[in-house]
C-alpha cells in the first residue's frame, strides 16, 4: 500500500526547465514563472516536454496541454512523442534519467525570417489532474 502511494505522489508531471525568471506584466499568471526558450527563424524547435513517469520508469501517461496564449509570429504543435527523463537526485524517479520516456511534446516554429520575441503559453492537465500554466518566451534569431 505504501508503494502505491508513494507511486500516486509521483503522478506529478515533470519537465526540463532552463532561465527561468519571474514574469513581467502581461506574462504568466501571479505566482507563476515565464521560461525563456530560444530557436532559429523559420526552423522547428523543441520548447518543452511533460511526462509522467513510474519508479520503474513506465509511463503512467500523457499529460493533456492546452494552448492558452497562441504565439504572434510563429505557430506550436502538441505531440505525443518521447523526451529524455530528467529527475532531481533525491527523486526516486532518478533511474529512469537519460531514458526516453512517452511525453507530450511541444514545438514552436516560427514565420520566415522573423527575428524577436515571441511568445506561447499552456495550461496543462497532468495524469493525475494537477492543474499547472506555463508561459514562454521564444528568443527567435
Amino acid at each position: 500500500m505504501r508503494a502505491a502511494l508513494t507511486g500516486i505522489a509521483l503522478l506529478l508531471t515533470a519537465c526540463v526547465t532552463i532561465n527561468e525568471k519571474t514574469a513581467e506584466p502581461g506574462g504568466a499568471p501571479t505566482g507563476q514563472t515565464q521560461q525563456v526558450r530560444g530557436a532559429v527563424t523559420g526552423q522547428k524547435q523543441l520548447i518543452v516536454s511533460f511526462y509522467a513517469t513510474a519508479t520503474d520508469c513506465t509511463s503512467l501517461g500523457y499529460p493533456t496541454l492546452k494552448l492558452a496564449i497562441p504565439p504572434q509570429h510563429g505557430q506550436v504543435s502538441i505531440e505525443q512523442g518521447t523526451a529524455f527523463a530528467a529527475f532531481g537526485k533525491d527523486d526516486p524517479r532518478n533511474v529512469c534519467n537519460g531514458k526516453a520516456v512517452p511525453a507530450t511534446v511541444i514545438y514552436y516554429t516560427s514565420e520566415p525570417g522573423f527575428i524577436g520575441a515571441d511568445s506561447v503559453a499552456f495550461e496543462r492537465i497532468g495524469v493525475a489532474g494537477a492543474y499547472g500554466y506555463h508561459a514562454y518566451t521564444i528568443n527567435v534569431r
